[in-house]
């Protein structure tokens, strides 16, 4: 906003961040609050809806699973940012989940996953009880991502592929937050990745499977490598979980 200012304070640009200023910043009793999301939408909703079909209750919760199925559908990301994505170092973000609405437009690896292993989910249920199954290429391009973000390690980002050097750390204007200014491989990204991938040649066996195969071998090794003496993982906690 900052930015589309500078180059213009009446530009249209300008104008249409003006309205979404209330998404991250307001007034409370202690004074001014600020988020660096616009919520857990997407993340809260797919949960949900795992949570009701892992219990085979998806007569019984008909409409929640209905009106949770429409959400889904209309929180993907359906185009890439605008502009010469290799100028602005973008990564692709069409077939994304973010973990809010599509509005807010941060590509997210696990929730692209989740929101992906929630819509294969109600699409096996009959489309009279939650609504008419999401469009197959719409769950080819979120594929299409998930696979994009895949390290050459194995493991799978949350953002974007880590394409530069750790030493940019020394970069980091956080006195909060450890290895932020750069991508990494993290284990959840990872795992749901696994389960999404897993959940979809299922269905769609054959999409790109030799590219799903590999992934899903080469994230399992990546998981195997990683994990403590004592059996356990270490999870990022991004910073807009918290």
């Amino acid at each position: 906003m900052l930015c589309v200012w500078i180059e213009d304070p009446n530009s249209k640009a300008f104008k249409l961040h003006l309205p979404r200023i209330y998404d991250y910043l307001w007034l409370a009793e202690d004074g001014m609050k600020m988020q660096a999301c616009n919520g857990s939408q997407l993340w809260d909703t797919v949960f949900a809806v795992h949570a009701i079909m892992s219990i085979d209750l998806s007569e019984e919760f008909g409409e929640t699973l209905k009106k949770a199925h429409e959400f889904i559908k209309s929180s993907q990301v359906l185009e890439d940012c605008p502009g010469d994505l290799d100028f602005w170092h973008r990564h692709i973000s069409k077939g994304a989940w973010t973990f809010a609405t599509a509005d807010q437009g941060w590509t997210v690896s696990d929730c692209t996953a989740e929101g992906l292993k929630a819509a294969l989910l109600l699409s096996k249920v009959t489309p009279e009880i939650v609504g008419d199954p999401i469009e197959t290429r719409k769950l080819y391009d979120a594929v299409n991502i998930i696979l994009s973000l895949m390290n050459k390690d194995g493991g799978v980002s949350a953002w974007e592929p880590t394409r530069s050097y750790a030493w940019l750390e020394i970069l980091n204007p956080t006195e909060t937050f450890e290895d932020i200014i750069i991508d990494y491989s993290y284990v959840e990204c990872t795992s749901s990745t696994i389960q999404a991938l897993t959940s979809f040649k299922k269905l769609y066996p054959g999409h790109r499977r030799d590219e799903i195969d590999d992934c899903i071998n080469k994230s399992t090794r990546f998981l195997e490598k990683i994990q403590r003496d004592d059996g356990s993982w270490f999870a990022l906690i991004v910073a807009y979980f918290i």
